[in-house]
C-alpha cells in the first residue's frame, strides 16, 4: 500500500498521510529573538500590529517615569527585553484604542506594555506624558510652565518629528548640541530585545504572564486573579471588570480593586457553599449572573457608605476589603431586609479594630462565612471581638499620628455624631469630596521641635474644602475665643479657655480624645439600639 510521508517543521502544520487518510497534528511551538527598533515599536502598537491581550494589567506607570525611561535610551543602558506572543487565536484586547489590525497575524504583547505605551505616547505629547529635552544639560524633564518659557528646552515629540527634527538641526549652529539632538532622535533607532513566543497556547501564554515582573516590579494578586478570568471568560474583563474599576477610582472608591469584586462575585455565585470557588473555575452563566447581583450590592453598599457614614470616597476609608461584606449583605438581603444603620455601625468597628490589616485573607474568609448566617451581622460583630472583647472606642484609639487612617476616620465619625460644624463659618459641612483637616492648636503656634507633636488625631478638626483657613499669627486661645460654643460642641473641641494655650497642649488632647470616644460611642449604640450586648 504505497504511504506518502511529508513534514514541515516548526511552526506548520505536519502533514500525515497513510493508508488514504489524512491525519492534522498542531504546529510545533518555538521561541525566537527578533528585536524591535523603537520607532517601530510604536508604530506597530500605534496601527494595531502589537496588542495588549485583556488578561494583561492596566497601565499603572506614573508620567514621571517617562523621562527616566529616555534618559537610559539616551544614554544606551540595556533595557529589559519584550515578551510577545504570536497566535492565530481569537483573544480579546485590554484597551478599545489603538483597534486591533485585521488581516495580518496578531502579535501580542504579554510583558513590556508599561514601556512600550509609554513610548507611544511620548512621541504623541498626550495624557500628560509631554517629555522636554534640555540640550545645554543633557537631562530629560516632563514639560511645565518653567520649560515652555526656556528655549533650551525642547519636546522629545518634535525631535522625533522628522521634519522638526530637521528644523532643529537647521537653527542651532553648534556641532555639540545638534550632536545632542541627533542622539534623542536616534532613540527611535535603538533595539530592545524580544522574545517571541510562536504558536504557544492561549494557557501557556497566560502562565508565562503571570510569572515573570516587568523591570522589578512584581504582578500583585489582583493582576494575577484578572488573567486567570480572562483566560477563562474571554471579553468579561475588558467589557464588565475594567471599566467599572475605573469608575470607582473616578469617584474616590480606588481602594476597591478587582480581588474584592472578584471575591463578592465569587459568593454571590455560590452563596451556600462551603468553600470559596474561584470565577475562573466557574461557567460564564453563573459568573454573568454573580456579576450583576455584585453590582446592585456594589452600588447598595456605596449608597450606605454616603448615607450613614457621610464619606463620598476613601480617603480615610483605609481597606477596600472594609466594603465586602456590606456588598455581600446589600446584594443578598432586600431593603427592608437590611439594616443599614448597623451595616454602618459594623464598618466603623472594623476600621476601628484594623480587621483587615495583617493577615486580611483569613479575617475575610471568616466575615464571609459570616454572611451565609441568618443573622450575620451577628456573626460579623462575634468576629471582631478577636481583636477587642469589647466592642467600643477608648482612648487609646485616638492617640495615634495623621498617617493613622483609622483613627483618623474614628474622629470624623465622631465629630459627624455631633452635628460637625465649620470651625471658621459655623455651616454644616456636608457630602463633599475635598473635606479639609485643620490642626486646632496650629502647628506654627509650636516651637519647632515641638511640632511634629501636634500632627496628632486629637488635634484635628475638620472643615469645608472652601473655607478660608487662614488666622494668621494667632494663638488658639485668642482664635478660638471667636467661635460659638455649639460649633465647638460640633467637632468634640473642649470648651475650657485654661485648656486653649499652647503649653497645655497635652491637657486638650486628652480633654478631646475624652469627647472623641464618648461620641464615637454614641455613634454605635444608634446604629446597634437593640443589642444591649454590643459592648
Amino acid at each position: 500500500m504505497p504511504c506518502a510521508f511529508s513534514v514541515e517543521w516548526l511552526g506548520t502544520r505536519r502533514s500525515d498521510t497513510r493508508g488514504g487518510c489524512s491525519l492534522e497534528r498542531p504546529r510545533e511551538h518555538r521561541l525566537e529573538h527578533k528585536p524591535y527598533k523603537i520607532g517601530g515599536l510604536i508604530e506597530d502598537y500605534r496601527q494595531g500590529r502589537l496588542v495588549i491581550p485583556e488578561f494583561q494589567r492596566e497601565y499603572v506607570w506614573k508620567p514621571s517615569k517617562a523621562p527616566k525611561l529616555l534618559d537610559s535610551l539616551y544614554h544606551g543602558f540595556p533595557v529589559s527585553s519584550l515578551l510577545v506572543w504570536e497566535s492565530d487565536g481569537e483573544v480579546k484586547t485590554r484597551r478599545r484604542e489603538p483597534r486591533r489590525a485585521s488581516g495580518a497575524r496578531t502579535r501580542w504583547l504579554i510583558d513590556g506594555q508599561q514601556r512600550v505605551i509609554t513610548l507611544a505616547r511620548s512621541l504623541a505629547g498626550d495624557e500628560g506624558i509631554d517629555v522636554v529635552f534640555n540640550v545645554k544639560e543633557e537631562e530629560f524633564r516632563r514639560a511645565n510652565a518653567a520649560t515652555r518659557r526656556d528655549p533650551d528646552w525642547i519636546r522629545v515629540r518634535e525631535i522625533w518629528d522628522e521634519e522638526g527634527f530637521r528644523r532643529l538641526r537647521r537653527n542651532l549652529n553648534d556641532d555639540k548640541l545638534e550632536e545632542r539632538i541627533e542622539r534623542v532622535h536616534k532613540i527611535l533607532d535603538y533595539e530592545i530585545p524580544a522574545v517571541h513566543m510562536i504558536d504557544h497556547s492561549f494557557d501557556d501564554a497566560v502562565r508565562a504572564f503571570t510569572r515573570i515582573n516587568t523591570l522589578g516590579v512584581k504582578l500583585k494578586k489582583q493582576d494575577i486573579e484578572s488573567a486567570n478570568v480572562a483566560a477563562k471568560h474571554s471579553g468579561f474583563i475588558r467589557d464588565e471588570v475594567a471599566p467599572k474599576i475605573a469608575d470607582l477610582a473616578r469617584v474616590g472608591f480606588d481602594r476597591l480593586d478587582v480581588t474584592h469584586l472578584f471575591r463578592a462575585c465569587a459568593f454571590l455565585a455560590h452563596p451556600d457553599g462551603r468553600r470559596r470557588t474561584p470565577l475562573h473555575e466557574l461557567n460564564r452563566r453563573e459568573v454573568t449572573q454573580a456579576w450583576k447581583k455584585t453590582l446592585r450590592g456594589l452600588d447598595a453598599a456605596l449608597g450606605l457608605v454616603r448615607s450613614e457614614l457621610g464619606l463620598v470616597n476613601m480617603r480615610i476609608l483605609w481597606s477596600g476589603a472594609l466594603l465586602v461584606p456590606p456588598i455581600l449583605l446589600c446584594a443578598s438581603l432586600g431593603p427592608r431586609e437590611r439594616n443599614g444603620k448597623e451595616i454602618a455601625g459594623w464598618i466603623a468597628l472594623a476600621a476601628l479594630l484594623h480587621r483587615y490589616s495583617g493577615s486580611s485573607a483569613t479575617a475575610l474568609e471568616q466575615d464571609l462565612r459570616a454572611c451565609r448566617d441568618p443573622d450575620p451581622i451577628r456573626v460579623l460583630l462575634r468576629n471582631l471581638r478577636s481583636k477587642r472583647q469589647v466592642l467600643e472606642a477608648d482612648e487609646r484609639d485616638f492617640q495615634g499620628g495623621l498617617a493613622d487612617k483609622s483613627g483618623l476616620l474614628a474622629v470624623y465619625i465622631a465629630c459627624r455624631q455631633r452635628g460637625a460644624l465649620d470651625i471658621f463659618t459655623g455651616q454644616k459641612i456636608l457630602l463633599q469630596s475635598n473635606i479639609d483637616r485643620h490642626h486646632i492648636l496650629p502647628r506654627a503656634q509650636f516651637e519647632p521641635r515641638d511640632r511634629p507633636s501636634a500632627d496628632t488625631l486629637a488635634n484635628i478638626a475638620f472643615l469645608d474644602g472652601g473655607t478660608n483657613k487662614a488666622i494668621g499669627a494667632a494663638s488658639p486661645d485668642v482664635y478660638l475665643k471667636q467661635i460659638k460654643g455649639r460649633v465647638l460642641d460640633s467637632q468634640c473641641v473642649p470648651k475650657e479657655r485654661r485648656l486653649w494655650a499652647i503649653a497645655r497642649a497635652d491637657d486638650f488632647w486628652a480633654a478631646r480624645r475624652e469627647q472623641l470616644v464618648g461620641a464615637f460611642n454614641e455613634f454605635l449604640r444608634d446604629c446597634f439600639p437593640d443589642r444591649k450586648n454590643i459592648a
